[in-house]
């Protein structure tokens, strides 16, 4: 029988094959929807994502205010309120980075 053989035995070890783990980067990036606004404006930061979020991420900027995007999505955005008009501030510049993800 199976191949006309007179005694076929099969070899009870199984076939072993060593799957590595490959480390896939996610990248999160953020960026301002204005590069200029006037005082007491509004400014909306997106943070984004490389690969969709597997669970909600929450992204911390250094101005307090946090995004989350949420699970199976790749972008949150904020709204920052610039300062109102000032008379002893004629103009400034803000710069938002992103301090912690979690």
């Amino acid at each position: 029988e199976g191949g006309n053989f007179e005694n076929l035995v099969t070899d009870p070890k199984a076939a072993e094959t060593a799957i590595t783990d490959s480390i896939d980067n996610t990248t999160v990036t953020l960026t301002a929807d204005k590069a200029s606004v006037v005082e007491g404006g509004e400014i909306t930061y997106t943070a984004t994502l490389t690969n969709k979020a597997q669970t909600d991420v929450t992204v911390t900027l250094s101005n307090g205010q946090t995004i989350t995007i949420k699970a199976g999505e790749t972008v949150g955005s904020t709204v920052f309120q610039t300062p109102a008009n000032d008379v002893y501030n004629n103009g400034s510049t803000v710069s938002t980075t992103i301090t912690k993800t979690e």
